[in-house]
């Protein structure tokens, strides 16, 4: 199970909506300043991210939520979202060079194919059932006293 921490924006009709930041695997090591992918995460701003869930209790705003995804999942995704624009460049490619024999014809049968890769693969994406789950509650807001 891969778990991330999010934070409750709101949560009404049996649904939640979280945010989280996006974390860098780099900055965690010896090699500091001297890694070439740590320069670049550093150089990057950590993206904001925005979900929701159902959920069966009401949380507050502010709250933090341990979530979690199972590895076969976040794996079978990544599968969907980069594979399908590759194997659909590829063949494209590949008919583009057996019908026309031009590399013209085949950039643009590769490109096609590639376009037509990408959207078979949103829309599943879109079709797919999100299997994130809350795990547990990490902490309430604390308010102004």
């Amino acid at each position: 199970m891969i778990e991330a921490v999010g934070t409750v924006l709101r949560c009404e009709a049996g649904r939640v909506w979280l945010t989280w930041k996006s974390q860098s695997a780099c900055g965690h090591c010896e090699q500091g300043d001297d890694c070439g992918t740590g320069v670049v995460a550093k150089a990057l701003t950590p993206k904001e991210n925005t979900l929701d869930l159902p959920c069966s209790e009401t949380y507050e705003p502010g709250t933090q939520l341990r979530l979690g995804i199972a590895e076969s999942d976040l794996l079978s995704a990544s599968a969907l979202v980069y594979l399908c624009p590759l194997a659909g460049l590829l063949l494209g490619a590949a008919l583009g060079q057996a019908l026309t024999g031009q590399e013209a014809g085949t950039i643009l049968s590769g490109v096609g194919g590639g376009v037509l890769g990408f959207l078979w693969a949103r829309r599943r994406a879109g079709q797919r059932q999100q299997r994130i789950t809350i795990l547990g509650v990490l902490g309430k807001p604390v308010g102004n006293t």
